[in-house]
């Protein structure tokens, strides 16, 4: 039987996040942590969970601030490094809890960001590869630009101000049980802030200039029907990463969530193939 931990541990400035491993019952093949997205927490990642177990694998996750369990004013962040402080120090527990096995990365939407920006910035060790899952480079849609210069000037007086978000449910899964279990879930944030949004915006812009920094071996998935983040911008992306070792996929009739999608054993059985690889 799988066994399961879970605690507390603390961010670079002293910020309370919350961790969950699970390890299969045989000594496992290799380690993944797992980045969520925006207005998400580790709790929402069973199915990836349990399938990775399946295939040997150790899963480890947490909530970074402001998102899940972990403390910090709800959809906010002061500046946009805090979120890669936040991954580094999951990171080291990771590092640590695999004890030399070789481990990868899997960030998805704004976890995929927070991935570019920490191995594209930092000195990351022990990186075997790297999976994004739509990956959150560039809105689907344009925000009408009154919206924009609202938030901009909204964000100099309440920088923190909790403004109900644009994005339906229907728009991650067209999977009817995550659906329903997301519109349910108390941690699942339905709102956005102006600082996160501004801060967010520049670290897009960012990403795709670190993107020729990136060299670990890499694995870019996403929906085809993405209405959240646009499938082409995770593909300018991936053709201008540095990686040699690079392989892009985009399912068709997926939507922002592949790894919660109809059809998810197919993503399932990509992404432990592809990490098995590289094994």
């Amino acid at each position: 039987m799988a066994r399961h931990d879970e605690g507390f541990f603390s961010g670079r400035d002293g910020t309370r996040l919350f961790w969950r491993s699970s390890f299969p019952d045989a000594d496992p093949r290799a380690h993944v942590a797992v980045v969520h997205g925006y207005g998400d927490h580790f709790g929402r990642y069973q199915y990836l969970t349990d399938a990775l177990l399946a295939d040997g694998f150790a899963v480890h996750g947490f909530d970074y601030r402001g998102h899940g369990r972990a403390e910090g004013r709800r959809a906010y962040c002061e500046q946009w490094p805090h979120y890669v402080d936040d991954l580094e120090a999951f990171w080291a527990r990771v590092r640590k809890d695999a004890g030399g096995k070789k481990t990868f990365l899997l960030g998805h939407s704004h976890g995929g960001l927070m991935a570019v920006h920490w191995a594209g910035r930092l000195k990351v060790e022990g990186l075997a590869g790297m999976v994004l899952s739509a990956p959150y480079f560039k809105l689907a849609i344009t925000p009408p630009a009154m919206k924009v210069m609202a938030a901009r000037a909204v964000g100099k007086l309440v920088p923190w101000l909790a403004l109900k978000t644009e994005l339906a449910i229907e728009d991650l899964s067209k999977d009817p049980e995550v659906q329903r279990a997301t519109r349910e879930d108390p941690l699942y944030l339905r709102v956005v802030t102006p600082r996160w949004f501004l801060e967010s915006s520049k670290a897009q812009v960012e990403a795709m200039l670190l993107a020729p920094k990136i060299q670990a071996p890499l694995f870019v998935l996403c929906g085809a029907e993405d209405g959240v983040a646009a499938p082409a911008a995770a593909r300018v992306f991936f053709e201008t990463a540095g990686s040699v070792d690079k392989k892009f996929k985009e399912y068709p009739g997926m939507r922002h969530e592949p790894l919660n999608e109809v059809g998810r054993a197919e993503v399932f059985r990509d992404i432990s193939g592809w990490i098995s690889a590289h094994l």
